[in-house]
């Protein structure tokens, strides 16, 4: 959509200042009982199935105990470096080199992607990790983590807060960490030797030598055309029975909902997902969210497909103490994802300035901090690769084509 008139913001207000948030956030870890958000859980050692699981179907695993010697790929060849150690870091033959871009005051890899990958986003990505730390009581994933995990690939690391938790409560499993940017500091600094950070472009094509048992995807709506192609790599690239997770919010999605739906049709802020959408939509990307469809993962191969949707205070609220905490933490995110998420891409259509763009986003970030009741939902979505791809079936069943075949030839 066009911009619209008269949009200059208030600026008798000092804009949000993240930094000063952060510092006035005092989060106690032993801060009262369980948050009242509602969280699907699966039917194993998490309680009842979620109501939102989608029967992906079955393969019989009960009788699959495969031993950990069976538990590797056939397609996975072990690369040898010159003094004869297997590689572990390479995804791809030649290196991606990363050029910083300078642009209205932000920081970013290349002159196309979308997202900054500055000081500024990086703490509010590690901002973003608490906050799902919470939702989460404390887990790091909604996926059931296979017995003696041995590999991980985090896609769209980011800073590497998910990749080095995993990594240090993992010690004896490598963590593959990858994205497209790179961000000057953060855990990957802290140089754990299991966690390994790469350069890679998630869509082109995947390179790895060993299965994974674990991947792991989040915060990437917006950020991939192709999310058919990203999800059969997966596939491939992940053991017999391992298991996808994919986490989002996208506020094109309008996953962000004020309690007064007639307020937020009028709003600013809609104003702002509007001219998001119309542009997301002109650069070619998917509409928001489609890739946390079940069907996506079920069309690439996927069983046991499972949604868990919760609900997320914005703001100072709620009145329970650990809610109105996780609403603080989320109101950050969300006010400062308005510029990381809208500057480049809204200038980057010609029809908007910078300083308009600013402008539109101080008007809406007034309009969320005045406003009680805002939630935002955040969905998880995980599914298995079944053990019909494990090796030892694999090979059971090129056994039985071999000699089904010499029956015909017989004949």
């Amino acid at each position: 959509m066009d911009r619209p008139p008269n949009l200059r913001a208030d600026k008798s207000e000092k804009p949000h200042d993240l930094q000063t948030s952060l510092d006035r956030l005092r989060i106690d870890d032993k801060t009262t009982t369980n948050h009242h958000v509602e969280v699907a859980s699966s039917d194993d050692d998490r309680g009842e199935v979620s109501p939102n699981e989608v029967e992906g179907g079955s393969d019989d695993d009960e009788d699959d105990d495969v031993d950990d010697d069976e538990y590797e790929e056939e397609d996975y060849e072990e690369d040898d470096d010159e003094d004869g150690s297997q590689s572990l870091s390479s995804t791809r033959m030649e290196p991606l080199f990363v050029t910083a871009v300078m642009e209205n005051g932000r920081r970013y890899c290349n002159e196309t992607y979308l997202m900054p990958n500055d000081e500024h986003e990086q703490t509010r990505l590690s901002i973003s990790h608490q906050v799902m730390l919470m939702i989460l009581d404390g887990k790091l994933t909604k996926a059931p983590i296979p017995r003696n995990i041995t590999r991980i690939l985090d896609v769209g690391t980011g800073p590497g807060d998910w990749a080095v938790e995993m990594g240090q409560m993992y010690p004896h499993a490598e963590v593959i960490a990858t994205d497209i940017s790179v961000f000057d500091a953060g855990p990957a600094v802290l140089g754990l030797p299991n966690v390994h950070f790469q350069l890679d472009d998630a869509e082109e094509e995947w390179t790895y030598r060993e299965p994974f048992d674990l991947i792991h995807m989040r915060g990437l709506s917006g950020a991939i055309r192709n999310w058919r192609h990203v999800y059969q790599q997966a596939f491939k690239h992940l053991r017999a029975g391992g298991y996808i997770e994919v986490v989002d919010n996208d506020m094109v999605a309008d996953t962000v909902q004020f309690r007064n739906r007639k307020e937020q049709g009028n709003s600013y802020y809609q104003i702002l997902v509007e001219a998001m959408r119309s542009a997301t939509k002109e650069k070619g990307y998917p509409h928001p969210q489609e890739h946390l469809k079940p069907s996506m993962l079920l069309e690439a191969g996927f069983v046991d497909v499972r949604v868990y949707e919760i609900a997320v205070p914005v703001g100072t609220w709620p009145q329970e103490p650990r809610q109105r905490t996780l609403g603080k933490l989320t109101l950050i995110v969300i006010l400062e994802g308005l510029e990381a998420k809208c500057l480049r891409l809204l200038t980057s259509t010609g029809k908007w300035t910078a300083e308009e763009v600013r402008d539109l986003i101080e008007k809406a970030k007034q309009e969320i901090v005045s406003t009680d009741g805002i939630t935002i939902a955040v969905k998880f979505v995980t599914g298995r690769k079944p053990m019909a791809y494990a090796p030892h079936r694999i090979r059971h069943r090129h056994k039985i084509d071999q000699i089904m075949a010499e029956l015909a030839n017989e004949e």
